[in-house]
């Protein structure tokens, strides 16, 4: 009877298992958020799931080398982190040259400013009207 009762204590995980597992989807989280993010240019969300991800993955080192889910997991967000930093550089280098009276500046504004300047009921892409 006690021996029925021991084999049915649940186990823990281990904690180098949980943290690896959590820096994949960190890192997978982070790729797929620099691709949703990048045609809206809002703040890459990808930079910080990067950067928990890599964390993670350092965490679940413990001494030992890394595991096969860390070492994919640490790829991921290294990707992620790189990707978030480019389209940051982007957003920057965008936002600066809009400043200047260039003719890259003038394309910017304009290219920024054409959804706003729509008249009533026309399509955005081919101008007919609704």
């Amino acid at each position: 009877m006690e021996e029925n009762q021991t084999n049915n204590v649940p186990k823990t995980p281990d904690p180098r298992t949980v943290w690896a597992t959590w820096s994949l989807i960190l890192g997978g989280f982070g790729l797929i958020s620099n691709c949703i993010c990048a045609p809206i240019w809002s703040l890459p969300a990808g930079l910080y799931f990067g950067l928990g991800g890599i964390a993670c993955a350092v965490l679940s080192k413990k001494g030992r080398p890394f595991t096969q889910q860390a070492q994919l997991g640490l790829i991921l967000s290294v990707i992620a982190v790189i990707c978030g930093l480019l389209m940051c550089g982007a957003i920057i280098f965008v936002y600066d040259i809009m400043d200047t009276d260039t003719v890259f500046g003038e394309y910017f504004r304009q290219w920024l400013d054409a959804p706003f300047q729509m008249p009533t009921g026309q399509f955005p892409l081919n101008g007919q009207a609704l």
